[in-house]
């Protein structure tokens, strides 16, 4: 059996949206004749984790997870930078008003004072980003990656992020092995609404290591066709050829659902994180709109399962007098439970950058073969993917008139009986098939490397 050394920072027991695609390839590559060797991150003390998820691998998937050893650094130089952005908010001209403070000389004094604080912030994110990358996590995943590398010597490295100091990571580690790289993409690099670099500084760093990373890449997957075009035509060296697609996917395991409500009502349901980025505002609004419809608002629930990120005392201001209930954070298998036991399976995405990823919720959604109301934008991955599959109806996120509409157009569906999607919505995203295709590339670079007839690629 080949190796493949896998570098996954958010591997299980992290429970979070970025962990179960590196997981379900390494549950099934070994039925495709990889052995993964994964190198993964252990959780910080509050992190969400889901130790029984790794109940389901097989015995040849080898685990190794190393600890963030700059954490605490990390974090009193965030506490640093705050103190330092107070310091040049208090110091900035006409910040506070006090004696004498519109005499010049005081006026250039607050100036000068304000430019050395701004100076004192940029070179503290900058460092904060340096040790984030470099060292943090990076500095010992690379001594266990090698340590696992000499001992069971893989074909070829794999990473996938975010987050993408995992990416930079395996491009060293490639190269001082002499293995072929393969990158998996799951979000955009370098742009859309999880780019957030924080000084120019920063910025230009980040862009060099993707321009690097990229270039090294042997192929480089994505998770949508969308993201895969939008990452061409910002990085143009790239070859196309060495671009592909591998979405998301889901597991056939067996699931109970888990109801929790009266079969004589509508349960619409969300099952994620809600947060800065992701706000319940518009669908809330647009729960109440539709509570105007006679009998929507005795029949209809709404249920938010996952951290609310402090978005739960909106109900009551947004959509008075109807059934919101939120039920906070559950583990992973009970979150799948309850996908299975809704009657509208809701997805929602509220940012107007880099829509062109699709959710790894949908996927699960598929899985339980319940419609869905996809409120997110039209022209994103979401949407692209209710388009090919079927599975649901799609309303802007933007837009509450229009979730109003397709709220109570689910509802009435639901009492004429419509209770699931069609069955060849889940046709071709299998976890399984989807790794037979990941395993294809492998075998592919693997022959490359024997036809160079050379150890090394």
């Amino acid at each position: 059996m080949k190796r493949v050394l896998m570098i996954a920072e958010k591997f299980p027991p992290f429970n979070a949206s970025g962990s179960a695609r590196p997981f379900y390839f390494a549950k099934y590559l070994p039925e495709h004749g990889f052995e993964p060797l994964v190198i993964g991150c252990r959780p910080q003390p509050g992190e969400a984790s889901d130790p029984a998820r790794l109940l389901e691998l097989p015995p040849q998937v080898h685990v190794w997870r190393s600890p963030r050893l700059l954490y605490p650094l990390v974090e009193q130089a965030r506490s640093l930078r705050k103190r330092a952005r107070a310091l040049a908010r208090s110091r900035a001209p006409g910040a506070a008003a006090g004696a004498g403070s519109g005499a010049p000389e005081s006026a250039s004094r607050q100036s000068l004072e304000a430019r050395a604080a701004a100076q004192l912030v940029e070179r503290l994110e900058e460092l904060n980003w340096w040790l984030h990358w470099q060292l943090d996590w990076a500095a010992l995943a690379s001594l266990v990656a090698r340590l696992a590398a000499a001992r069971y010597e893989p074909e070829l490295i794999w990473a996938t992020g975010p987050p993408f100091r995992g990416l930079s990571l395996a491009a060293r580690l490639a190269s001082q092995l002499g293995k072929p790289l393969v990158l998996d993409l799951r979000d955009p690099w370098t742009y859309g609404s999880l780019w957030s670099p924080e000084t120019p500084g920063v910025a230009e760093s980040e862009r060099a290591q993707a321009e690097r990373v990229l270039a090294q890449a042997e192929r480089i997957v994505f998770t949508s066709p969308l993201t895969l075009e939008s990452m061409h035509q910002r990085f143009p060296a790239l070859p196309r050829a060495k671009l592909l697609t591998i979405t998301n996917g889901f597991d056939e395991a067996p699931v109970a659902p888990l109801r929790g409500w009266p079969e004589d009502k509508c349960v619409f349901r969300y099952v994620g994180t809600l947060n800065a980025r992701r706000q319940p505002d518009g669908l809330l609004r647009a729960f109440e709109l539709a509570g105007r419809e006679p009998g929507f608002r005795e029949a209809a629930v709404l249920e938010l399962i996952g951290s609310a990120g402090g978005h739960e005392a909106k109900a009551s201001a947004l959509a008075p007098g109807l059934q919101v209930a939120f039920r906070g954070p559950v583990s992973h298998a009970k979150s799948q439970r309850y996908m299975f036991g809704s009657d509208i399976n809701l997805l929602l995405q509220t940012i107007s950058e880099g829509q062109d990823v699709v959710s790894g919720k949908a996927f699960e959604y598929l899985q339980a073969g319940k419609p869905i109301l996809a409120v997110v934008d039209p022209a994103g991955g979401d949407a692209w993917l209710m388009r090919e599959t079927g599975a649901g109806r799609i309303a802007p996120w933007n837009d509450e008139a229009a979730i109003a509409e397709q709220l109570v157009a689910c509802w009435h569906a639901w009492r004429a009986g419509e209770r699931s999607m069609p069955s060849s919505a889940r046709d071709g995203y299998r976890r399984r098939e989807l790794t037979a295709r990941l395993a294809a590339c492998f075998e592919e670079l693997c022959a490359n490397v024997r036809r160079s007839g050379a150890g090394t690629w």
